[in-house]
């Protein structure tokens, strides 16, 4: 997979993070019906790994399927023989950037500062994720991107249907959004369909 090409072209990246099991196909496939398709599964839950076999036997090809929050080797090799296609981490570690490159998985580690940008990008990042985006807002990715002309970033972290375009429109290439695109009310009553046009309208609004 081409990561930069997945965000450039989905704009979205869903962040499901711990949801229960027994509704979690449910809610991604709420998610694909409303025109999300890519998807990362959290690995700080225990049976993330099983989620992301569970998503990838169901759907197949029709999710661009992601490992997020991996801290070890072993979550991400757990990861990827469940059939996740790219990793994601809220930190930089050089380590993990190594083995993302041995296997052949493209990882999108987090950064907040220039220092951690140069970083990534010399450990061969090829894009980063702006953690937490609600921190520093739009303005300081706009400010980021004047030294940093070619950076090719995901903001995550607080971001909604208020502030995904302004993101977008200082220059991130995606956005990863998590419980605002499927709220607790909406999980307790179950209501796929509430959730699918929540999804529908954040994908016209970063698309459009």
């Amino acid at each position: 997979m081409n990561v930069v090409s997945m965000l450039e072209q989905e704009k979205i990246v869903a962040v499901l993070r711990r949801l229960p099991s027994d509704t979690f196909l449910d809610v991604v496939r709420a998610l694909v019906d409303g025109g999300v398709r890519a998807i990362e599964v959290t690995m700080d839950a225990p049976d993330g790994a099983d989620l992301i076999r569970r998503t990838r036997e169901a759907l197949g090809d029709d999710v661009m399927l992601g490992a997020g929050t991996v801290f070890t080797r072993e979550q991400m090799r757990a990861a990827k023989e469940a059939g996740a296609s790219f990793f994601v981490s809220p930190h930089l570690d050089p380590d993990l950037l190594e083995a993302a490159q041995e296997w052949g998985v493209p990882m999108v580690p987090g950064v907040l500062t220039p220092t951690e940008v140069a970083a990534a990008h010399r450990h061969g990042a090829q894009a980063v994720k702006i953690f937490p985006g609600s921190l520093v807002g739009p303005g300081y990715l706009r400010d980021l991107r004047g030294p940093f002309k070619d950076l090719k970033a995901m903001v995550t972290g607080g971001v909604s249907e208020d502030n995904a375009r302004a993101f977008l429109d200082a220059g991130a290439v995606a956005v990863g959004v998590g419980s605002s695109l499927f709220p607790k009310a909406d999980l307790e009553a179950r209501d796929y369909a509430s959730i699918a046009k929540r999804a529908e309208r954040l994908v016209r609004l970063v698309r459009g």
